[in-house]
């Protein structure tokens, strides 16, 4: 079995190039071997000024345009003394059985309306509640999708 270094007289084959070797003195032996070398010098590691990100000067203060308003959650629920909870609970179940809302979405009604019973009920058939249960569909197509 002929060894790499036999191969075609004078050729030496390396890994990623071959070269011909004329009395000791490497010469690229076709134009692949050239764009190699191109390749490996752009690839090598850039160190000095040339090759820094300039880094603009810190300014405090424009950290101060994000407003402490914009990391607080949004509040969905708060009691109020002036509702009974007779007329809550009321309120509750005509917005799940009527309308289809889920608690948590009636109660958010009720706080936007500034706990206003009636302007609230008024405006309930105006929204699509989001569904609170999946599906047997949705069921379906989440475990097909959780098992891969």
């Amino acid at each position: 079995m002929p060894s790499v270094m036999e191969r075609s007289g004078a050729g030496v084959l390396s890994r990623s190039r071959a070269k011909t070797v004329t009395n000791g003195n490497s010469q690229p032996h076709s134009e692949e071997e050239s764009s190699d070398e191109e390749h490996a010098h752009d690839s090598m590691i850039r160190v000095g000024g040339d090759y820094q990100a300039q880094i603009p000067e810190f300014k405090p203060e424009s950290s101060a345009r994000h407003n402490e308003k914009d990391q607080r959650s949004m509040l969905v629920w708060c009691p109020n003394t002036h509702l009974s909870d007779a007329m809550l609970d009321e309120y509750i179940l005509m917005a799940k059985e009527k309308h289809g809302y889920n608690m948590e979405q009636a109660l958010g009604m009720l706080l936007w309306h500034k706990h206003d019973v009636e302007r609230s009920l008024a405006d309930l058939a105006n929204f699509t509640p989001f569904p609170d249960e999946w599906t047997v569909e949705d069921k379906v197509l989440f475990e097909q999708a959780f098992s891969f």
